[in-house]
């Protein structure tokens, strides 16, 4: 099954690089604006805390989500994804495959934006728990929720449209989560839990403490992921819209 995933993933990753407007996308628009946020906006622990957040849902959203749903939407209408469930390997071999290029796209993206936030003059991480449970826990969502996008997106190219009422839903829930006094509210939409995170994992303090005080972000991020799959689970489609 490793085998079988490693050379789906190397395919996807090929096919990706292929398709610039998916490339520049979720590579380099992540990259040039989470730069730009850490070297033009940083300053206070607040500020410090929005674009650390901002950094990280620009890379969930962009290289993550987006990714995911032109992926496999793409591969979809091919009957790529097809006729590789016909062959041997198991659909959620197939689907690993195939979106495991995005999440590791992501992973290594976020971890550039924090170090560059770093070197920038943001406070390093005390507690880098609480990060890693934003970044992975955003991208298991976001992987989620693009696969049930796919089911609303005809054409790759149409994903860029598609996927904007989750990129406000993130963008819209990261600002509101570092910016309020009380932070719970926020954390009903999607990019609040991770922002709240990011946001707790920059503060000092006993570490217990803080993930106590993390639990309902954890809780609500597990929520949005549930959600999430279960709604691809419902709609996701193997055979092309057409």
């Amino acid at each position: 099954m490793g085998s079988a995933i490693w050379a789906l993933a190397t395919a996807e990753t090929k096919l990706l690089l292929r398709n610039k407007t998916v490339a520049v996308t979720a590579i380099l628009v992540p990259l040039l604006l989470g730069f730009f946020m850490a070297t033009g906006i940083g300053g206070s622990a607040r500020m410090w805390a929005l674009v650390l957040s901002m950094q990280v849902l620009f890379v969930l959203a962009f290289a993550v989500y987006f990714t995911a749903t032109a992926a496999v939407t793409s591969r979809r209408e091919d009957l790529y994804l097809k006729r590789l469930c016909s062959a041997e390997p198991h659909p959620a071999v197939v689907l690993a495959g195939t979106l495991l290029p995005a999440v590791v796209l992501g992973l290594l993206q976020a971890t550039a934006m924090i170090a560059i936030a770093v070197l920038a003059g943001a406070p390093v991480p005390g507690n880098v728990v609480l990060l890693i449970v934003a970044v992975v826990g955003g991208a298991a969502m976001c992987v989620a929720a693009g696969l049930a996008t796919s089911a609303y997106t005809a054409t790759s190219e149409q994903a860029q449209i598609t996927t904007m009422p989750f990129f406000l839903a993130l963008f819209v829930g990261g600002i509101w989560a570092v910016n309020a006094q009380d932070s719970l509210p926020a954390l009903l939409v999607p990019g609040g839990a991770v922002a709240d995170l990011v946001r707790r994992s920059l503060t000092e303090g006993n570490w217990f403490t803080q993930v106590a005080g993390a639990l309902p972000a954890i809780g609500m991020l597990l929520v949005w992921v549930v959600i999430a799959g279960l709604v691809a689970r419902r709609w996701f489609r193997w055979e092309p819209r057409s």
